[in-house]
């Protein structure tokens, strides 16, 4: 495989949704940098450009649409300096030696390409578990789709998925699965979680249910999907009695359980967290390899895009920072680690006297947590070895929402520098 030779950058940002759009245009504040921007789709704006509501209060300070959202962070880093570079997949990453560039090779519909970049920032997002990685049996007809190739289908391209749907998983995203449903004029035939708790508000979920008029049925498991040719029915067991009953569908939509899309991270040597399968960052989003950087929802899957638009910047901050000469590894940091049910903690390497506290947490990246499922009066606690030192109640903790961590309120006078400190869930009663 041959490549011309190395074009140089000084900042390779890898991903064109929310976190990648919103690090370009804190590093365009800089004129003299060269930076490119690779996205593997024909356009610019990622998830958002297919989804609903609710977009941009964090960073645009105002909500837009899911189109909307993109549509305005595209128009302004089209107005910047940044070398956009769309339809250009990122296919290996190369990390250099101490003061050599990293290089990355690319291919486009005119070939290959290889870069050398001071730094990197990958913001290449998340996936959804779809059919196979859920091993859920059937004969491969059509009519299974995630919700990313729902909205794609109805939003994007104006067509129909089928007459009657059953929606598996009760994430916040199956709520917007409802909303695509039926503007496409998709009956539900129903939603399925195996989890005795819905994995989003039930204050919302139940009575969408009865508005759109179809069944939830909790503590339930999908036992086959029915079909040849076209998806004609699902076999459901309720857990517990073991009761096996059948629901009347042509169309089955999988929702949630996200995974950051971390398939350039395979084959370099970068620290990996274990629960999420995103990279390790510091405060700054560096990772474990000097020089590249991590935001958005490549850290974790699924989180709200201003959030990952806020991660952006502040990798982009923190690059910025290092071309002036600042040293961001820090040799006293701290590594949080996080027990199941919790699924992530991100960052998960701080150095207590630089965090900071922001008079809205909500407007800020912070230092957050989520859980892989409800859980209902949980105690999240925070150990250093044999040493508690936070810890803090909830009547309950919806799955996969973030929670953000009080770090000012931890006992750090009882942790020694480099330690590392666990967190755990307490008393969940499901």
């Amino acid at each position: 495989m041959a490549y011309e030779e190395a074009t140089p950058l000084d900042v390779a940002v890898i991903g064109g949704g929310p976190a990648g759009i919103s690090a370009c245009l804190e590093l365009a504040k800089s004129n003299s940098l060269g930076v490119a921007l690779f996205e593997s789709q024909a356009q610019l704006g990622g998830m958002p450009q297919t989804c609903h509501y609710g977009f941009g209060m964090r960073d645009r300070k105002r909500f837009y649409t899911g189109p909307g959202y993109a549509k305005r962070l595209r128009s302004l880093v089209q107005q910047s300096d940044i070398n956009i570079c769309t339809d250009t997949t990122v296919v290996n990453i190369i990390p250099g030696s101490k003061e050599e560039p990293h290089r990355i090779k690319t291919t486009t519909k005119d070939g290959f390409k290889l870069y050398e970049t001071r730094f990197i920032l990958l913001s290449t997002g998340c996936y959804e578990d779809a059919r196979p990685e859920r091993l859920i049996p059937c004969k491969r007809p059509a009519g299974i789709y995630t919700v990313g190739q729902l909205q794609q289908m109805v939003n994007a391209q104006h067509l129909q998925p089928g007459r009657r749907a059953l929606i598996i998983g009760s994430e916040h995203v199956a709520l917007s699965c409802v909303l695509t449903l039926r503007r496409s004029g998709t009956s539900i035939a129903g939603m399925v979680e195996e989890d005795p708790e819905l994995q989003t508000y039930a204050s919302v979920a139940i009575p969408m249910s009865f508005f759109f008029r179809f069944p939830i049925y909790k503590n339930t498991t999908v036992d086959e999907v029915l079909g040849l040719e076209r998806v004609e029915g699902v076999n459901l067991v309720t857990k517990g009695n073991e009761e096996s009953f059948k629901v009347e569908c042509d169309t089955v939509i999988i929702t949630g359980k996200f995974r950051p899309i971390s398939l350039l991270l395979d084959d370099i040597a970068i620290e990996q967290d274990p629960l999420s399968r995103g990279p390790v960052v510091d405060r700054n989003f560096m990772t474990s390899i000097p020089g590249i950087f991590a935001a958005g929802n490549v850290l974790r899957g699924a989180d709200m895009n201003d959030l990952c638009a806020l991660e952006g910047r502040r990798a982009a901050q923190g690059i910025l920072k290092m071309l002036q000469g600042s040293q961001l590894e820090d040799a006293n940091a701290i590594t949080l680690k996080a027990e199941p049910p919790i699924r992530y903690v991100v960052p998960q390497k701080i150095v207590p006297a630089q965090m900071e506290s922001p008079i809205f947490p909500w407007m800020s990246p912070g230092v957050s947590i989520q859980l892989e499922q409800t859980v209902r009066k949980p105690v999240i606690e925070a150990w250093a070895g044999n040493e508690q030192i936070w810890e803090c109640s909830f009547s309950k903790i919806i799955a996969r929402t973030r929670t953000l961590l009080p770090l000012k309120k931890f006992r750090w006078d009882r942790v020694a520098p480099k330690r590392e400190i666990v967190l755990k869930i307490r008393g969940a009663n499901n």
